[in-house]
């Protein structure tokens, strides 16, 4: 990348408190000769927890966005990348589920705000009730404990989560003396980067992306940032032609004038399953 870009050989700060500039500095050396900054200290958790004891605020648009800012505040930089996690059932497939990994670069010298996106089922986002160690052990296989580590909690009662449980001792310990407590306890995957390998990954594709998008430059105006905006979905059944829910388009945009390229979707489907379509299998 050559010096003309406005990320050339910056000083980047990176809102983590997990471990995340792993996944994202690597990217943005790359492309662009950029050091990476994580803030001392730096305390993430103010903007939310997956484990619910700091509800997050807004989108995860709004989160990274404040996530940035206070990480430039903090190291004295004008540019950060913030990142934020959304898990949860799929929409089309309930019992599936889905995870959405959202990147924000944000640069206040030159304006320049780039943002990207990894979705996809790949995730153990998961929890399950469990009474015995067994039960733990049967549910940390499905997790891959103990390289994604796990998280115990009783409902209502925030205060007794244990987080951040990395091997078979440390879990034995931690249930025993939960259920002597409580009698009841629930077990999930802890979903924070740095102790979840999976998530980790899918945070690297989405700086991947992020890096390229920044890289891009507009067909309309020329300014950096062009890339991937949205999906038009109503792809055509095969067997009635009415449109479905799935993607039949994918919209590039640029991040800071009004030009768009339409492209058909990366794996050339023209028509939808009649199984995916609401009329002919309701």
């Amino acid at each position: 990348m050559t010096a003309e870009h406005p990320l050339h050989g910056r000083r980047i700060a990176i809102a983590t408190m997990h471990g995340k500039e792993r996944a994202i500095a690597p990217q943005l050396a790359a492309r662009f000769g950029c050091i990476a900054v994580v803030p001392a200290g730096f305390d993430t958790d103010a903007f939310g927890t997956f484990t619910g004891e700091v509800a997050r605020r807004g989108s995860p648009r709004d989160a990274a966005r404040a996530k940035a800012a206070a990480a430039m505040a903090a190291t004295g930089l004008d540019a950060a990348i913030a990142s934020e996690g959304t898990f949860g059932p799929h929409p089309a497939a309930p019992l599936l589920p889905l995870a959405a990994e959202f990147l924000l670069l944000v640069d206040a010298r030159s304006g320049l705000e780039v943002e990207a996106e990894d979705v996809g089922a790949e995730t153990n986002w998961a929890g399950a009730p469990v009474r015995d160690l067994a039960a733990a052990e049967a549910f940390g296989a499905r997790i891959g404990f103990p390289d994604h580590q796990m998280v115990l909690r009783v409902a209502g009662d925030p205060t007794a989560t244990r987080r951040g449980l990395g091997s078979r001792d440390e879990l034995a310990a931690a249930l025993a003396d939960l259920l002597r407590r409580f009698g009841r306890v629930e077990a999930s995957a802890d979903m924070r980067a740095d102790r979840n390998p999976t998530r980790m990954r899918a945070i690297a594709r989405a700086a991947g992306r992020l890096a390229e998008r920044a890289a891009t430059p507009c067909p309309g105006c020329g300014w950096f940032g062009f890339g991937f905006a949205r999906a038009e979905r109503g792809l055509p059944c095969e067997a009635c032609g009415e449109p479905t829910e799935l993607v039949q388009t994918l919209v590039d945009g640029c991040a800071r004038c009004a030009a768009t390229v339409r492209r058909p979707r990366p794996d050339g489907a023209a028509t939808a399953d009649a199984g995916n379509c609401q009329l002919c299998n309701p």
